[in-house]
């Protein structure tokens, strides 16, 4: 600011700045310093959280391409392209820390933990205003680390994107992800219009206290949008549009398995299946009836033993223009005596806190005459011929359900079990009415502020809900004082009185969130919300 030749004004309204400055610096309370090294904390708790959730994506892409058929081959290109967007993501990551590295070293690194704590210890000097100022570049004349810092950002954004091209209508995809992930920086206004940029203005007047976590919170929406493209991939795998060049025909089965004094009943169909494509059906040499393209077959099923299918359809060679009969698969199916059928209705889990919807029943045996018992930790109460409901309590991870019938003699036969693992309802994500944690202009956050809800998505049992009892609000100006509050109840009341008068860089957390539903109380990850 000193360098050049300066009017006197200008010299004394430089001079003005630094002093402003330092008095800021000075101003900078304890509990704010805290609380950036909460937010720091948490994020550090976060990526390590979706670290995790990616390894997991990562290992379904393998398990789809160790398979030694067409499926596998599908997954390959998508999983190949969920490593390059893991490769940019861990790059990224990498650049971030060595920021994060040289700026701890330039604010006089972290405090020793004291003896028997663990964690992320807070800078020495979280309200150093200098160390990374001057690292990050203050302004044109003094350039530092900050203009690469966003080149680095914003790249690492657009390959991640870029990875999605192929994906189904992966143009609007594409656009959707860049509008809507947090992995970006953006300019402000202030007050007087005047243009601000994040790395000047809102690192470089910040603490590195509060530096230290912006720069976490980069890498935290970092790994949020690998998630969101790896799962984007993961969905292309069968999502993609296949161009059949040969024909098949196919025998769907109602099942392989038929008790005796029942039928055995199938469709037969050309895949791709088209409802005018087939109209000559042939099975074990004899025609069959066809309907809309589909042949039914219907033979009954006498005694125990094993049978064959073989069917055939007529249908027009692509390339000749020649009619032709083409070959199912060979189909065996069994007949056999009565047996038990067993299944929970949503699938082999059943969840503590919940009424598991059951069906139980054993084809051929009336329902008085069957006979339910049940392993430990599971209680089940019959609500209907063939239907119950299955609590269980927590302290087995597995157990099991066995039918009994009673046969015409009077003795009793066993006729199957279901074994069953037991398991938690999942955990609810924190939601600011449709908001998570992330970057949002003022009004959209004071217009979410009605409710914090506790949102159980794409659980299987519809209707399960969880309810937020109790949480905290902190309100971190950029400038001024940190702010608390304590909620009991789900009311964002709190939240959105902080929203009004919040400005641009401003964050509000929303940490110790507490939820009950099935099986309890749960405490919520926290939401942290930057205001644009």
């Amino acid at each position: 600011m000193a360098s050049g030749k300066l009017s006197p004004r200008q010299k004394m309204i430089n001079m003005m700045y630094l002093v402003l400055i330092a008095l800021l610096a000075l101003n900078i309370s304890n509990e704010i310093l805290k609380a950036f090294h909460l937010m720091e904390v948490s994020f550090v708790k976060a990526n390590q959280s979706l670290t995790d959730k990616n390894k997991g994506i990562m290992s379904a892409f393998d398990a789809a391409m160790e398979k030694k058929d067409a499926a596998g081959e599908r997954a390959r290109p998508w999983a190949e392209k969920a490593k390059k967007v893991q490769e940019i993501s861990a790059k990224f990551c990498k650049d971030i820390d060595v920021y994060k590295s040289d700026i701890e070293k330039a604010a006089g690194g972290r405090k020793e933990l004291d003896k028997g704590q663990t964690g992320l210890a807070e800078m020495s000097k979280g309200d150093d205003m200098e160390g990374h100022k001057h690292y990050l570049g203050t302004d044109d004349a003094v350039k530092g680390k900050g203009d690469a810092l966003r080149i680095t950002i914003d790249k690492a954004r657009t390959d991640m994107i870029a990875v999605l091209k192929g994906v189904k209508d992966d143009k609007a995809t594409m656009e959707s992800f860049e509008k809507t992930t947090a992995f970006k920086v953006e300019d402000f206004k202030d007050e007087n219009g005047a243009k601000k940029t994040w790395e000047r203005d809102v690192l470089g007047h910040s603490p590195v206290a509060g530096v230290m976590a912006m720069l976490t919170k980069v890498q935290n929406d970092c790994k949020a949008l690998e998630t969101d493209i790896l799962t984007k991939l993961a969905e292309n795998i069968d999502a993609a549009t296949i161009k059949f060049d040969k024909q098949m025909a196919v025998v769907i089965s109602e099942s392989t398995n038929v008790m005796s004094g029942s039928s055995f009943k199938a469709q037969v169909a050309l895949a791709a299946y088209n409802s005018t494509a087939a109209q000559r059906i042939l099975v074990n040499g004899s025609p069959i009836p066809v309907k809309d393209g589909l042949g039914e077959i219907n033979i009954p099923a006498s005694g125990v033993g094993s049978h064959k299918i073989e069917a055939k359809i007529e249908s027009i060679d692509p390339g000749t223009g020649e009619t032709v009969l083409i070959s199912a698969p060979i189909v065996e199916w069994t007949s056999f005596q009565p047996s038990a059928t067993i299944s929970a209705d949503a699938m082999n889990v059943l969840y503590i806190g919940l009424d598991n919807p059951m069906s139980i029943s054993v084809p051929g045996v009336a329902p008085s005459a069957t006979q339910v018992s049940t392993g430990a930790g599971i209680t089940l109460v019959k609500l209907s011929d063939g239907k119950y409901k299955a609590t269980v309590s927590a302290g087995s991870k597995e157990s099991s359900i066995s039918v009994s019938a009673k046969m015409p003699d009077g003795s009793v036969k066993k006729m199957g079990e279901m074994k069953y693992r037991i398991r938690q309802v999942p955990k609810p994500e924190a939601m600011l009415g449709q908001l998570g944690s992330g970057s949002y202009p003022k009004a959209q956050v004071s217009a979410a502020a009605g409710f914090v809800y506790a949102n159980l998505a794409n659980f299987v049992f519809d209707g399960v809900k969880f309810t937020v009892t109790k949480y905290n609000v902190i309100f971190v100006p950029r400038r001024g004082n940190m702010e608390e509050q304590a909620v009991s109840g789900n009311s964002a009341a709190a939240i959105k009185n902080f929203a009004n008068k919040a400005k641009a860089g401003d964050i509000i957390l929303i940490d110790r969130i507490r939820a009950t539903g099935p099986g309890g109380e749960r405490p919520l990850n926290p939401i942290t919300i930057t205001i644009q």
